[in-house]
């Protein structure tokens, strides 16, 4: 599991639902969560806390370019790599941090990834999960 530190921004709230603005380091994520500033004692702006993701809901591109839905990019530089024959795992450095993104090795390929490439780490809104720091 993926882990960050943010702190929250903005909270926008429908219903029971919160979309929640995030700045981790110099960047801007957004989480959808199931709670409200109500109902969770963590969701106010200026909290800090953990973002946390999943190695294999991060989606990777090089030279993105154009309008994409995901709103969650992160530029990042790889580190290093394992390959397998069906998976490879990629270890990104995003500022201070690391990030994991495990992918199939046929994309692995078709990105020709190598150490020190740039690459934009993406993740959709409702993958990201929000913790108290």
């Amino acid at each position: 599991m993926n882990s960050l530190l943010g702190n929250i921004t903005k909270i926008t709230t429908e219903g029971s639902l919160s979309l929640v603005q995030l700045k981790v380091q110099n960047t801007i994520l957004t989480s959808i969560v199931i709670d409200t500033p109500e109902t969770s004692d963590y969701l106010k702006t200026g909290n800090n806390v953990k973002v946390l993701f999943k190695e294999t809901e991060v989606i990777l591109a090089k030279n993105i370019s154009g309008i994409i839905s995901l709103q969650n990019k992160m530029d990042c530089i790889v580190d290093s790599f394992e390959k397998g024959k069906l998976l490879s795992k990629i270890i990104l450095n995003f500022g201070e941090n690391k990030i994991t993104s495990v992918i199939t090795r046929n994309a692995f390929d078709q990105l020709g990834i190598q150490e020190k490439d740039e690459i934009t780490a993406m993740i959709k809104t409702n993958e990201i999960s929000l913790s108290n720091d």
